[in-house]
Order: C-alpha cells, then sequence, then structure tokens
C-alpha cells in the first residue's frame, strides 16, 4: 500500500469521539511508524520515552538511538534532539517553535500533522510528497 493511501487509511479509521488533546500512544506510533518510512528510515526512530518505545514495538519499529528520525516526549528532549540534527517528532504544537519538525495532534476528533518547514529542512531529512501535502504547514 502506497504511504498516501497509509495516511488516508489511518485518518478515516480514526474513532470519531476523541477528545481534544493528545492522541493515545499507539495511534500515535502509528503515524511515527509512517512518517519515519516517509523520513528514510523504515522501522526505525530514536525514542527514550519507555511507553512510547514499547507503542512503537508493538508497531513493527524498532528504537535506535542512531536513527535520523526521533520521538521526544518533552520540550527539553525536542531541544536536545534537534541539537543532534534529527528530524525530530512530538505530540505537542507547541513544541515546534521549540525545535521540532513534525507534530502529530488530535484536533476535532481527528489527528492532524504539523509541519515547521525550518526545522525540517535543518535536519536534512527529506518528507515524501504525500506528507508534504497532508501535513499543515507553520
Amino acid at each position: 500500500m502506497r504511504s498516501s493511501n497509509i495516511f488516508v487509511a489511518l485518518v478515516l479509521l480514526m474513532p470519531a469521539g476523541l477528545a481534544a488533546g493528545d492522541l493515545p500512544e499507539a495511534v500515535q506510533a502509528k503515524f511515527i511508524k509512517l512518517l519515519a518510512a516517509s523520513a528514510g528510515s523504515p522501522g526505525k526512530v530514536a525514542c527514550k520515552d519507555a511507553s512510547m518505545a514499547g507503542e512503537l514495538g508493538k508497531a513493527g519499529m524498532t528504537v535506535s538511538q542512531g536513527s535520523k528520525v526521533a520521538w521526544a516526549a518533552s520540550e527539553s528532549e525536542v531541544k536536545s534532539l534537534k541539537a543532534s540534527g534529527k528530524l525530530v517528532i512530538c505530540g505537542k504544537l507547541a513544541w515546534l517553535p521549540e525545535g521540532a519538525a513534525i507534530a502529530i495532534v488530535e484536533e476535532g476528533g481527528k489527528p492532524q500533522i504539523y509541519l515547521h518547514m525550518g526545522h525540517v529542512a535543518a535536519s536534512g531529512v527529506a518528507l515524501s510528497d504525500s506528507v508534504l501535502k497532508i501535513g499543515r504547514r507553520l
């Protein structure tokens, strides 16, 4: 299945009744998997958060601190991962100005992907056209 079709399938399969706030980790893990593949790092992501690492494992990902794509669970992680040159994915829109390149958030009961194009470019990682089309740019 093409990555753009996978994104559409995930969005359509999301329950409509999610409350405003963070997405469940299992949903975030599925999006992280797709984003990592889009960024040329299929199956691998750097992650220090034990809970998210478990969800990534369930989604078929390997946690590898050497990956060029990373999940940040805190604002301080965002800053340190950006400084190390990684493409940083997080679950808080407020962390994009702090150094995250991609935020996966819930809006109106559905997942949304936000892209900070300056931080994407600074990471040196190229995202697929399908991600660039569906992501909201800041």
